[in-house]
């Protein structure tokens, strides 16, 4: 059974309520930096793509590395290069920065259509 959650009023009664942790949740969120964080990740993560396939391309897809058995004695293997499981994620991380940045164009556009509205009804009244 999930824990009962205090309200912001419960929570100032108590004593209990942390300022600082309530202004975080209720701050509104600016999509211009939102935006731009987005497109640094995309392409640090276009970056990590690039050298991750230059690895594999370089040593192939398949790497040998040595392990250990139980009695500690090592043995070659040939194993997936980790390159590959790199530019998997890397790929993955690209496509949903790509959304995510086509979703906050779109908001950061209706922001800016709403504005524009509102003056416009403004100007209308006045």
């Amino acid at each position: 059974m999930p824990a009962h959650r205090m309200t912001k009023k419960e929570k100032e009664l108590n004593g209990t309520l942390r300022k600082a942790r309530e202004e975080a949740r209720t701050k509104p969120s600016d999509p211009h930096s939102e935006l731009q964080d987005a497109r640094e990740a995309l392409e640090a993560m276009k970056q990590n793509m690039r050298q991750a396939t230059q690895e594999i391309s370089a040593k192939g897809l398949m790497v040998a590395t040595q392990i250990s058995d139980s009695h500690g004695k090592f043995t070659e293997v040939q194993r997936i290069n980790p390159a590959v499981k790199v530019q998997r994620e890397a790929l993955r991380a690209i496509s949903s920065l790509k959304r995510q940045i086509l979703q906050l164009e779109e908001e950061i556009n209706e922001r800016e259509k709403n504005k524009q509205e509102h003056e416009d009804e403004e100007f209308a009244i006045g």
